[in-house]
């Protein structure tokens, strides 16, 4: 039978007729559905990547989020009563403000030619201490800043206790002190982690020292030279922290993450006391 006579009966006994695809035709069909499957892959797992690193970063920011705390002091932080002096009160109470004149007081006796200041922060009775040229003697020692021209305000406490200190400063062979701050509005820092706690450089009672300079001229600056252990800073040291007369010293060894640069002190007060100075043992 030709071909024509059995395509005839197909069509008679009503069969479709489909000729079959060329063999090219065929590997050129399955090359495309392939190659789409390919891409439909290579599209989802790029989604799926994107995915998980917008999940990654998700999750650094809420981490950063609970370590990030403002270094302003709030309402939260103002209300605490950690990190105060003993006896501290806000405002102040009489026994303050007694303890603050004896200091003024004593200062007078000194010598020490200061001026009372605007009160600022939580300063219990601010004032300054300033030479002609803008610097800030004390116990025969020169403090300057390292950023701007005085005067800098501080409270009575520290100034006195730094009078007193002086001697020792000067016996460890330091002739001047260059700070970075003194009263500054702000909370605790300490190990890398800001805490909703009061500074003391919020009270005027705490002051960071980037170098000290001795007889022959010599700065040592603590970022720098206390990591080679140098003397001077070795013996500023020892000798702030056999004196008495702070609270804390925090320096590159206890802290070297908020401290790798500077010389955090605080002077030691107790207003629990009574009419005598309370920045003295």
């Amino acid at each position: 039978m030709s071909l024509r006579s059995l395509l005839a009966l197909m069509i008679a006994a009503g069969v479709a007729y489909t000729p079959s695809p060329s063999s090219a035709e065929t590997t050129t069909t399955r090359s495309k559905i392939e190659a789409s499957t390919k891409k439909s892959k290579s599209k989802s797992k790029a989604k799926s990547k994107i995915k998980k690193k917008k999940k990654k970063s998700k999750k650094k920011k809420k981490k950063s989020r609970k370590k990030l705390i403002s270094r302003t002091p709030s309402k939260s932080s103002l209300r605490r009563t950690d990190n105060m002096p003993l006896g501290y009160e806000w405002p102040p109470n009489k026994k303050m403000l007694a303890a603050e004149k004896a200091c003024q007081t004593e200062l007078d006796v000194a010598g020490v030619d200061w001026k009372p200041a605007k009160p600022e922060g939580r300063i219990v009775a601010a004032l300054t201490v300033t030479d002609a040229d803008g610097t800030m003697t004390l116990g025969g020692i020169k403090y300057t800043s390292h950023y701007r021209r005085g005067p800098h305000k501080l409270d009575c406490q520290l100034a006195l206790a730094l009078h007193h200190f002086g001697p020792d400063l000067h016996a460890a062979g330091v002739r001047s002190v260059k700070f970075g701050s003194i009263f500054r509005w702000t909370n605790v820092r300490v190990n890398g982690e800001t805490k909703n706690i009061l500074s003391r450089h919020a009270l005027g009672i705490a002051m960071d020292i980037v170098s000290f300079t001795d007889e022959t001229g010599r700065e040592a600056n603590v970022e720098t030279d206390y990591p080679t252990g140098d003397p001077l800073l070795l013996a500023v040291e020892a000798a702030a922290e056999a004196s008495g007369k702070f609270r804390v010293l925090l320096t590159p060894k206890n802290d070297p993450v908020s401290h790798r640069d500077h010389f955090h002190i605080e002077v030691a007060v107790d207003y629990t006391r009574s009419h005598h100075t309370a920045a003295l043992p």
